[in-house]
């Protein structure tokens, strides 16, 4: 099954005073996440070039998700999978990946860290390496497909104000920003990022060394940058007052919106990357 046509519903409970608050629930794609998109794009893309065929062996990095839609796609295709990921990773999405197929690779550090060791393998003929830090596929999965469901849904007669999405690989952020930006020119699109001092899985700053070559930003407007302690509160008040059990950085994302909101008025959408499931181990607002 080919991922994507999540739902877009509206937070009546987050949307502050005077304000309309909607979201993409990226969780209900196949194995849970945002990444299935690119996931999928990014192996029969690769494929389509050449660049491995049947049986090949796959290399990625990943602090988890995308890994794990690759790992699916790879299951089902035939290829073997092979993951090198952070050991912060939670113990749920090691567990996925191992119900997957995939072999894990652990590297300590961070998903800068867990880049450098898959292109060590590469190097070395272990296999090809899809790379979602630049591959045209991760944005192309959400300029033609995430940002045209949001278009095809939106249930208002005018376009949101705001679009806020979490900057990760870059790929979500400037893929839906492309898209949507064709449609309402005036829409303001904000980057959602980690703090640099009290970091989120999954998330990026755009002051961190490494900045992922396939990242454009130059739709965005501005950046909100939101503490891991603030996103998790933000958690527990989503599942509170929407019954939604969201991901950190989902908890990132409405706090940045319901800022944005606050400040400036009018309407948003906002992608959430996942559900909270795959943080059980480590979730401290449970």
């Amino acid at each position: 099954m080919e991922p994507g046509n999540t739902p877009l519903v509206e937070l009546r409970n987050l949307a502050p005073s005077g304000t309309r608050l909607f979201a993409k629930l990226e969780w209900h794609n196949p194995t849970g996440s945002v990444k299935d998109r690119p996931a999928w794009r990014m192996f029969m893309e690769d494929r389509k070039k050449g660049l491995f065929g049947s049986g090949t062996p796959l290399i990625e990095a990943t602090s988890g998700n995308t890994g794990i839609g690759l790992a699916r796609v790879a299951l089902l295709e035939g290829n073997p999978m092979h993951i090198c990921l952070p050991t912060t990773a939670s113990k749920e999405r090691r567990q996925m990946l191992e119900a997957y197929g995939a072999q894990l690779v652990l590297v300590e550090g961070g998903p800068n860290d867990a880049i450098a060791k898959a292109r060590e393998l590469v190097e070395a003929g272990e296999g090809h390496m899809c790379y979602q830090y630049g591959n045209i596929a991760n944005p192309d999965a959400h300029e033609f497909g995430t940002a045209l469901e949001i278009v095809r849904d939106w249930p208002l007669e005018q376009p949101p104000d705001h679009f806020l999405c979490a900057y990760g690989t870059g790929g979500t952020i400037t893929g839906n920003s492309r898209g949507l930006k064709k449609v309402w020119s005036d829409m303001a699109v904000h980057s959602v990022e980690e703090d640099l001092s009290d970091t989120i899985g999954g998330m990026r700053n755009q002051g961190d060394p490494f900045q992922p070559p396939v990242a454009d930003l130059g739709l965005v407007k501005d950046r909100h940058v939101v503490t891991r302690t603030v996103a998790e509160e933000k958690v527990a008040e989503i599942m509170k007052l929407e019954g939604h059990f969201v991901g950190t950085s989902s908890g990132a994302v409405i706090e940045a919106a319901q800022r944005e909101l606050e400040q400036s008025g009018g309407t948003a959408v906002v992608v959430l990357p996942d559900a909270g499931w795959k943080y059980l181990s480590n979730a401290p607002w449970i």
